[in-house]
């Protein structure tokens, strides 16, 4: 019998450790070459490999035929072709986020709605993965409102290390999901500013309608916002790579009578960035249940 979890064997740690390696020995060696130019260059292979490995491919093809089944099979594959494209070039500038955010131009849209918040009151910056986050972070804190985030931690030990060293480039506090929530409402409470990601699914959440069905939601920053009076502010950033550069959305807050309400219309939001640029967003995650259990029957 062995009193080691399977995640503390040795075997698990050397192939975590190797490819900590080989991400760092990436990161030394493209150094020296721009960001835009370096995921321009490494972009169309991950849309090779959304379309050939099976558990991108099915798993974003099965997403798409569920929320936009009237859409042909060849617009269906250019979607996860582009998502793939996406989401190495997101690999890429998290790899050299210290690099990254010093060099590329960001353009900021509605800087007066974290500007004209409420006077001693915080912000919840609600996104989704999208585009960039950490480039709407960077932007918050280039118009003097610097952004925490509820970080979830990587499985691989080195590599989640080595990303909460450069993660604070774009903005602290950097809490933990899970057991940083009691920080986040006092950061919050005490007039702070930090951003959730709310499109991953959560078992349990309420079903709320995304993209036209219903998904499980968590309501957690609907709900911070009504006990602290914070506004609930939608944001974006859309990596526009013919511009070099990536353009930042601080949209009108959200409001509502309940959390289940204010996150519909943040779902809402969300869709409508995935409807104008689908290629932006991870359609690799399990987002939505296919028989929703706690869906009231007819």
């Amino acid at each position: 019998m062995s009193y080691y979890s399977s995640k503390d064997r040795w075997q698990v740690r050397a192939v975590e450790w190797t490819l900590f390696a080989l991400a760092w020995s990436f990161r030394q060696i493209t150094w020296p070459i721009g960001t835009w130019r370096l995921t321009g260059a490494l972009a169309p292979f991950g849309g090779w490999l959304a379309l050939r490995v099976p558990g991108f491919s099915r798993r974003a093809a099965d997403n798409l035929n569920h929320v936009w089944p009237e859409l042909p099979p060849e617009r269906h594959r250019e979607i996860i072709a582009g998502a793939g494209r996406e989401m190495l070039a997101l690999m890429v500038e998290y790899s050299r986020l210290d690099k990254m955010l010093d060099e590329v131009a960001i353009e900021i849209d509605g800087e007066t709605v974290l500007r004209h918040r409420p006077a001693g009151k915080g912000a919840i910056l609600v996104t989704a993965h999208f585009g960039n986050w950490e480039a709407a972070r960077f932007g918050a804190k280039q118009i003097g409102h610097e952004c925490g985030i509820i970080y979830r931690a990587f499985n691989n030990r080195y590599l989640d290390r080595f990303t909460l060293g450069l993660i604070p480039k774009a903005g602290t506090p950097v809490l933990q999901k899970g057991t940083g929530m009691r920080q986040l409402y006092a950061h919050i409470a005490k007039g702070g500013v930090a951003m959730i990601l709310v499109d991953q699914r959560n078992s349990g959440a309420p079903f709320i309608d995304f993209l036209g069905e219903p998904a499980e939601t968590v309501t957690a920053a609907a709900e911070l916002s009504l006990r602290t009076g914070a506004p609930l502010i939608p944001c974006v950033a859309y990596r526009d790579r013919a511009a070099q550069r990536f353009r930042v959305h601080f949209e009108q807050p959200v409001t509502g009578v309940d959390a289940e309400e204010m996150m519909a219309e943040v779902n809402a939001r969300i869709a409508g960035w995935i409807a104008r640029a689908p290629e932006q967003w991870f359609w690799f995650h399990r987002r939505w249940r296919r028989t929703p259990r706690s869906r009231p029957s007819d």
